[in-house]
């Protein structure tokens, strides 16, 4: 016998359904969802059709995870192919920090978590098209935590719901423009943040103008990730293009290794942490002008934790934030000046990820070598210091030599791939 169920009153049921995979060329490029107070442009995400058709995205809806609210695209929303648009939850905080993007939706009813959160987008029968889960904390790039960058998707292709898919774009992010290198005036050129115990410098970071016009630091002022930690540059300090100034913590100590340096300021009253941290530089205006997170784990050089070197760029303009865009360059660093190779004498035998680098400068070589149940063939790559190949070839042994006698004098790097695996080393030649 069957029995029939009545309800006494009016429920309204929402039921979502997550699909196998992305939804018709759509996917998450960009997420913006802790601003800093300075540059506060409220929280907003990228949506991005990276197929060859239009998708009309009427009646979908966008939400975090909770149930609700949520917001519903309008009637006539359709994304065009390459087209982006970009939905926000404050249209005041957003149209103030970008005043000129126009490919904007909104606004959102609801906020996304600064400690993580879920976005998805449904479509009008309830099924998940697009899911991402994100975090503050590692795997995740905490640098888009409140230090005035975004997340900026890698690969369209691949799932948004991975942090290897991801990365820390630019200072205030591209809302509504695909992503395009970072060109930042002023950036973090060295980071002396654990010295050697004999060696002992005090905490101290090098800023560089790798810009074409001079700069202006009055009324500017440096932060670790506390705001009340906070040193404020003296009146009429001038940086000239492709200029350093090295600030420093504690001036006898740093004088006592670095005497000949005079392009410097200080003392702060603050140590930056041994453990890594965020580290903030702030215009005459009071915002936020460029930040980074370093750390001493997840990849970055182990050098430059209390082993006597500093943490020193690479590239400017590629991602601050990534461990491997820094390196552990001369002993006790090079602050004020460029990083000369010439630090080191010979070819210096390193131990990265199991790759090792031996030198032979009799024969003008390198030997890599791993062990053989890593690698059986592969393809190896030396690049310079600017991530640019010079050769590469196949691996038939183990150990592989390769000739650098045509080399010129610098930092490089090797890099051997087998499969879905990668090792790194980096050797100087003199």
């Amino acid at each position: 016998m069957k029995q029939l169920y009545r309800f006494a009153s009016a429920f309204l049921f929402i039921l979502f359904f997550r699909s196998t995979g992305l939804g018709q060329s759509i996917t998450f490029s960009e997420l913006n969802y802790n601003s800093d107070s300075t540059l506060n442009s409220g929280n907003w995400v990228e949506l991005y059709n990276y197929g060859t058709d239009p998708v009309d995205i009427s009646g979908w809806l966008l939400k975090n995870v909770n149930t609700i609210p949520f917001f519903t695209f309008p009637s006539g929303t359709t994304l065009q192919p390459g087209a982006r648009l970009v939905a926000i939850n404050d249209s005041t905080k957003f149209i103030s920090q970008y005043p000129f993007v126009s490919n904007f939706i909104g606004t959102l009813p609801f906020n996304f978590g600064n400690n993580g959160d879920q976005v998805r987008l449904l479509d009008n029968s309830g099924i998940v098209k697009v899911f991402m889960e994100y975090a503050d904390s590692t795997p995740w790039y905490t640098a888009a935590d409140g230090a005035g960058r975004t997340l900026e998707l890698l690969d369209a292709a691949q799932s948004p719901d991975s942090a290897s898919n991801w990365f820390v774009g630019c200072m205030s992010g591209s809302p509504g423009t695909a992503f395009i290198p970072c060109n930042d005036p002023v950036v973090f050129g060295e980071i002396n943040y654990h010295s050697d115990s004999i060696t002992d410098a005090g905490d101290w970071v090098e800023l560089w103008n790798h810009s074409s016009g001079y700069i202006n630091l009055t009324g500017w002022s440096f932060k670790d990730s506390h705001d009340d930690n906070i040193y404020n540059f003296p009146a009429n300090i001038q940086l000239a293009p492709d200029a350093r100034l090295v600030l420093v913590h504690d001036t006898a100590k740093f004088l006592s290794r670095h005497s000949g340096v005079t392009n410097r300021v200080g003392p702060f009253d603050f140590n930056i942490s041994n453990a890594g941290e965020l580290i903030r530089l702030f215009d005459h205006t009071g915002k936020l002008n460029f930040s980074i997170v370093y750390n001493n784990h997840g990849g970055w050089p182990d050098g430059a934790d209390g082993l006597g070197y500093t943490l020193e760029l690479i590239d400017p303009n590629s991602n601050m934030n990534d461990p491997d865009n820094w390196f552990d360059g001369c002993p006790e660093g090079s602050p004020g000046v460029p990083y000369n190779p010439n630090c080191n004498i010979g070819i210096q035998n390193v131990l990265i990820d199991k790759l090792r680098i031996i030198s032979n400068l009799t024969h003008h070589s390198i030997l890599i070598d791993m062990p053989a149940a890593d690698i059986l063939s592969g393809e190896f790559q030396v690049l310079n210091i600017m991530g640019e190949v010079i050769f590469s070839g196949t691996i038939h042994t183990n150990p592989v030599s390769i000739d650098v006698g045509t080399l010129s004098a610098g930092l490089y790097f090797a890099a051997i791939r087998n499969g879905k695996k990668l090792f790194t080393g980096k050797f100087i030649v003199p």
